[in-house]
């Protein structure tokens, strides 16, 4: 968890809650109590943070809520152990509450903030951990929160420049924390380290012409209600700050990393440090929204891919479909209104407006090929997109982007469950598992809306499927199993994969331990729940009904979801058949030059490191991937 005096968002006080309230609720209204229980756990968590408030309410003073200090924020070690004692106390609170005498919804919101809390305390007690400086790690979460900002008023302009003052005494406090855990032997992997060194000269590269002057100064010019010479003072002084402050005090952090290189003790692997194969445990709960173990999320999403390979593999050496087959060229506006046109198994949402636009590579994280932005909740209707244009290969990788940042994915998502009314709270308790785990699904669905051959649409999604749940596995393997590089080598040897891809796999889940599991293990989870449902219902399965007992509890964990996947289908007076995966081993990968009765005759190779759809920036923020429930994403 990241910025541990603000690390847990719903920042409760102990003070809040006065053991003398706790003897007198036998009477109580339990909804009402709860409700009101709820409302200010998310006071206090707007009250904690300028950037969490700023990114989750638009109209704050509409709700009685306080500017909080205007700070970029705080980190300490002894935060740490405040946070963990905070969340114990919350936890003690919530489970004062009679569970059984609550609403319908307001179980589900006491189970999802239980579940949250409890992953954020285990994280918390494990600070060792927390590295602040990892690839889409705080630095990359600060310039996004700054590129992305919009200014709503004179006042947000001055508010600002006030945080973004504050960010080089931030990010100096990050590296103390960083150099405390070096210290004791815990620090970056080389390729983690190199791949954050990588963004940071790619950012400070860039002067006078540095993303945060430029946009800044568009958004100035956009102000008409400001003076010209207002206006012009406020460029200046954003422009001081980046120059003589910010971009400073990323090329310090990058000084100083160097500096720490090689202070990992241990392999590089997170399983490989003291202490690292319990912390991963944590982690990989809390990313993939569930309670489940590694090996036990390792071991069904084993079976998924052997079943998923050999279709895969029959599928492409019988030449059915063309890996070439692209759609024609479109801007991303124009295929993000043709899959808004195309919901029809969905149930209907808020209409909103969007705009999607390409990064500047100097701001473009290398594992984000797209990030959208989560609208105010008091403000569904502006929905912005972003693109890494260097990781867009060609049109089908765009629309199947779009279709995850978009619709039905992370947009839909999102402006579906917030025009529902949910309680103010729920918009910052993050469930990373479900929420890309509902944009892998919904992309796999989108390409049988492509425009593309049956075959070759097909194919193509498997490609897509098998990547990120391959990539899943082997990070879980790694980091949570304890597999060195010769063990990943074999088990990627039983799948029928070439051995030379485990070098390159092996490094990328070491960098990025459990950034890919919320994607893989998410998609698994969802076609795994749509199995059981097809399964039970044969042809009464209905898949716009089946979409909306997904999406009606919100983002959670996935035991809630599949608890309403299951009374779905008693409703409908079915018993849930289990799925039946069909465990033949897979085809042999055989050279790829060898010859097929089909002119696209080449399997193409598994993509050993699979390009990350994230969602970043203010999103991951407020869900504290950043602030480690990296969670964020919550890119």
């Amino acid at each position: 968890m990241r910025k541990i005096n603000r690390i847990l968002l719903s920042a409760v006080m102990a003070s809040m809650v006065p053991v003398t309230c706790l003897a007198v609720r036998a009477d109580r209204d339990e909804d009402a109590a709860f409700e009101e229980f709820m409302s200010s756990e998310f006071k206090e968590a707007m009250e904690s943070d300028y950037l969490t408030l700023h990114y989750t309410v638009k109209d704050y003073s509409g709700m009685d809520i306080d500017k909080p200090e205007l700070i970029a924020g705080e980190q300490n070690w002894e935060s740490y152990e405040e946070a963990s004692q905070e969340a114990a106390d919350t936890i003690k609170e919530l489970k004062s509450f009679d569970r059984s005498k609550l609403s319908e919804e307001n179980q589900i919101n006491y189970d999802v903030y239980l579940f949250y809390l409890e992953r954020y305390k285990e994280l918390n007690d494990m600070p060792l951990f927390d590295f602040a400086f990892e690839p889409n790690g705080i630095l990359d979460n600060l310039t996004v929160n700054f590129t992305e900002f919009v200014f709503y008023r004179e006042e947000d302009i001055n508010d600002y420049l006030e945080v973004l003052s504050t960010v080089d005494d931030y990010v100096y406090e990050c590296l103390e924390v960083t150099q405390r855990q070096a210290s004791e032997g815990y620090f970056l992997c080389d390729q983690a380290l190199d791949e954050t060194l990588d963004s940071i000269d790619k950012f400070v590269a860039k002067k006078e012409d540095n993303e945060l002057i430029i946009i800044f100064n568009k958004n100035m010019d956009a102000m008409e209600s400001i003076s010209d010479a207002d206006r012009q003072e406020y460029k200046d002084r954003n422009r001081e700050i980046v120059l003589n402050e910010y971009i400073p005090a990323y090329e310090k952090v990058g000084e100083e990393l160097e500096k720490l290189r090689g202070s990992r003790k241990g392999g590089d692997a997170v399983y490989d440090l003291p202490g690292g194969k319990e912390y991963y445990e944590s982690l990989l709960k809390l990313k993939t929204s569930t309670d489940a173990t590694a090996q036990e999320i390792f071991d069904l999403g084993d079976q998924y891919l052997q079943s998923m390979m050999t279709d895969y593999f029959i599928a492409a050496y019988a030449g059915k479909g063309d890996f070439n087959e692209t759609r024609p060229e479109e801007d991303a506006e124009s295929v993000l209104h043709y899959l808004q046109d195309h919901l029809d198994d969905f149930p209907e949402g808020p209409k909103v407006n969007f705009v999607a636009s390409y990064l500047d590579p100097s701001v473009a994280s290398p594992s984000t090929v797209a990030y959208y932005m989560t609208p105010p909740i008091d403000d569904v209707t502006s929905n912005v997109i972003r693109i890494n244009g260097d990781l867009v290969g060609d049109t089908n990788e765009l629309f199947t982007t779009l279709a995850h940042e978009g619709f039905p994915g992370h947009c839909y998502q999102i402006t579906w469950f917030f025009d529902k009314g949910p309680h103010p709270l729920r918009s910052v308790v993050s469930n990373q598992g479900y929420t890309e785990g509902w944009a892998m699904y919904v992309q796999d669905y989108a390409w049988r809306l492509s425009g593309l051959s049956e075959a070759s649409a097909d194919l193509q999604r498997m490609d897509q499927n098998v990547n990120y749940l391959l990539n899943a596995l082997c990070d879980i393997a790694v980091n949570g199993l304890g597999y060195d590089k010769d063990e990943l080598t074999e088990y990627m040897g039983s799948l029928g994969l070439d051995a030379g891809f485990s070098d390159s796999m092996y490094d990328f889940v070491v960098a990025n331990p459990a950034m890919i599991t919320p994607y893989g293990i998410g998609l698994l989870q969802f076609l795994r729940l749509k199995d059981l449902a097809q399964n039970s219902l044969g042809d009464d399965f209905n898949l716009k009904d089946f979409h909306e007992v997904l999406l009606s509890g919100g983002d959670r964990p996935f035991n809630l979801v599949e608890a309403d996947v299951r009374k779905y289908i008693e409703n409908n007076g079915a018993v849930p058949q289990e799925n039946k995966q069909d465990n033949t081993p897979p085809l042999p990968i055989v050279d790829p030059g060898t010859p097929s009765d089909s002119s696209n005759s080449a399997v193409p190779i598994i993509c050993a490191v699979v390009c990350l759809l994230g969602i970043i920036g203010a999103w991951l923020w407020r869900r504290h991937i950043r602030r480690k429930n990296v969670f964020g994403d919550e890119a």
